[in-house]
């Protein structure tokens, strides 16, 4: 019975693993929002907090001095995302107004994040917050948050895409958030 298992086990783990490992060829995203990492390493004692991004984010809390951290983000503001995936303003993909996010009018290098992500313990919102979404191929997408996900999704992101076709050859993903810094404050803007 254990045998059978564990290879339920491992087939399962290969299901869900060989559809990212096929969507690592090139995304056709704009060149304007892609960077490759530089894959040179500093010597350094610490461990790199990108590397251990699993579920042990769930299991980090922030830290006392980082007042307005999202309940589940980690202390390097690093997370595991189980999914990213992009989308276009239409209105079958958002709602019957495309042209507006939860921020305002959609912008360029726009990315929205699930709810969880989206909105910080003490009710505030990240908009104007930028990003980094890191892809296991080692491309880099920088965005800016400016909208929101349904509630159905958590631990998510969702990069807005010029056309139908990059959206589809973006596929699904899994990956890792960067929260860079926030522009100024949403309050400021009125938003």
């Amino acid at each position: 019975m254990i045998k059978s298992l564990s290879t339920g086990a491992g087939i399962a783990l290969i299901a869900l693993l060989l559809p990212n490992a096929l969507a690592l060829h090139p995304s056709g995203l704009p060149a304007s929002i892609l960077t490759q990492i530089v894959q040179k390493k500093p010597a350094r004692t610490d461990p790199d907090p990108l590397e251990n991004t699993g579920d042990q984010a769930y299991q980090q809390t922030a830290t006392p001095d980082s007042p307005g951290d999202g309940a589940l983000i980690a202390r390097h503001q690093v997370v595991y995302l189980r999914r990213v995936t992009a989308y276009n303003a239409l209105p079958n993909q958002t709602n019957e107004n495309p042209d507006m996010s939860a921020c305002g009018p959609t912008r360029p290098g726009q990315i929205a994040l699930s709810p969880d992500l989206f909105l910080r313990r003490n009710g505030s919102n990240r908009c104007g917050e930028k990003i980094d979404i890191i892809l296991p191929s080692g491309t880099i997408i920088h965005g800016v948050v400016w909208d929101t996900m349904s509630p159905r999704y958590h631990m998510a992101a969702d990069i807005l895409m010029g056309s139908v076709q990059q959206a589809l050859d973006f596929g699904v993903r899994q990956a890792r958030l960067r929260f860079v810094h926030a522009y100024h404050s949403a309050a400021a803007h009125g938003v």
